[in-house]
């Protein structure tokens, strides 16, 4: 998991519309421990979604190009609770500037973006045919859980 969250330095991001209909879309992140940032402009879509409510779902995924299987890319999906965060500490800017690029970052704090706080509840991560995990953090440690098929109702 580390690996591939390393590697991938934007999300896709699900978040719901005034009609509570889902609207998918993507932004670059940094995370550090159990909670996502992500820095968004204020006429996207998502950034007024995520105003209105909270709940917001969002996955890392392998690069195509990279994968020995599509049906199988590695990937990480998570589900928290999104919040606008008005005085953000100075090491999640310096994470977003060194990840996304000093210059990239400076150009955009003079515009209308925000940074936004994901808290993640729940997690997946797939690395494989048979190799799902669910996901928790506990003492700064993230914890996986194998997922098997008597765990998970097909019907």
């Amino acid at each position: 998991m580390k690996e591939l969250l390393e590697k991938q330095k934007t999300m896709f991001i699900s978040s719901l519309d005034e009609n509570n209909l889902p609207q998918a879309s993507y932004a670059p992140y940094v995370m550090i421990e159990d909670r996502v940032y992500i820095y968004i402009s204020e006429v996207a879509e998502h950034y007024r979604n995520l105003e209105r409510n909270e709940n917001v779902a969002f996955m890392m995924i392998e690069d195509e190009s990279f994968s020995e299987n599509l049906f199988v890319r590695k990937r990480v999906s998570f589900r928290g609770k999104a919040k606008k965060i008005l005085d953000v500490p100075e090491d999640i800017k310096k994470k977003f500037e060194a990840i996304h690029g000093e210059n990239m970052m400076n150009l955009l704090y003079k515009m209308d973006f925000k940074f936004f706080e994901i808290n993640i509840t729940r997690g997946r991560l797939v690395e494989g045919f048979g190799k799902a995990f669910d996901l928790s953090y506990e003492n700064g440690k993230w914890k996986r859980e194998s997922v098997s098929s008597e765990k998970v109702n097909h019907r």
